[in-house]
């Protein structure tokens, strides 16, 4: 009889033992198949968001020469002096939103640059920093009337890329326009401090809300909640001067409150010899 209990016990333990492997083969197939879908989903996530940025590089591109076409329609209509009241207040119009269209696709470009060509590849050559920000302010106070201050002390140079550092002010400075309140100036400071550069670019108005500084320069933010400000911008030019920035070794930093911001943007200077 003990001989007949012990081989029942044995076969009951190995029915249990197969049971639980059984459960353990389901348990561990049912983990592969969901790992597998999850792969599946994120690969699938990702092909979608690298096609994305493909199109937008596309059409920003494709986009570029039409636009041309009627910027430079609308600025010679306007200088012909054949037009006057409402038709040369529709083609001011007209030659405005092209330009704010021209920004918008420069600044498509220029994140499937940053995006697709693995970021910004950098031009550099002996640059003063005074020069490009000056060039790019006085645009600024051409297109939108306001009345921006630039501040120097002595030259700074350093081996930089002239062409982004110029899209890193326009952005910023331009930035600042946008959200400065009316009637205020803006204020541009370019100071040298040991081995490294700074502009300064501060507006007074409504500080940026707290909870959106940490965001504050990835793409597709915005700076201000106020969505009739920013018509016409697509949040991405904060993104691409921190690109830019950073390319150069250098960090954009902000503060913003009691109604001012300052954006402050830093810069190793590369001895020019």
């Amino acid at each position: 009889m003990p001989t007949e209990n012990h081989a029942r016990e044995a076969i009951r333990a190995r029915d249990d033992l197969r049971d639980a492997n059984e459960k353990l083969v389901l348990a561990l197939m049912r983990e592969t198949d969901r790992a597998d879908r999850a792969e599946s989903r994120e690969t699938q996530l990702r092909d979608i968001a690298a096609f994305r940025e493909r199109l937008i590089g596309i059409v920003g591109h494709d986009l570029r020469n039409p636009l041309n076409a009627i910027t430079v329609g609308a600025q010679l209509l306007l200088g012909s002096g054949r037009l006057a009241g409402a038709e040369a207040d529709l083609a001011t119009h007209i030659l405005g939103a092209s330009r704010r269209m021209k920004r918008i696709i420069v600044q498509l470009l220029e994140f499937t640059r940053a995006h697709l060509g693995g970021g910004f590849v950098l031009d550099r050559a002996p640059t003063d920093l005074g020069d490009v920000c000056r060039r790019i302010c006085d645009e600024l106070r051409l297109a939108t009337g306001r009345q921006i201050d630039v501040v120097e002390e002595g030259e700074i140079s350093g081996l930089w890329d002239a062409e982004l550092l110029g899209e890193v002010f326009s952005n910023i400075v331009g930035n600042a326009v946008q959200h400065a309140a009316p009637g205020t100036t803006i204020e541009v400071e370019l100071t040298r401090d040991g081995d490294s550069a700074r502009a300064t670019v501060a507006n007074a108005g409504h500080p940026i809300a707290p909870e959106l500084l940490g965001s504050l320069f990835e793409p597709f933010r915005r700076g201000s909640a106020d969505s009739e400000r920013d018509v016409g911008h697509l949040g991405l030019g904060l993104y691409i001067a921190n690109e830019v920035v950073r390319a150069h070794g250098g960090r954009i930093d902000v503060v913003s409150a009691e109604g001012r911001t300052a954006f402050t943007m830093t810069l190793p200077c590369t001895p020019l010899h």
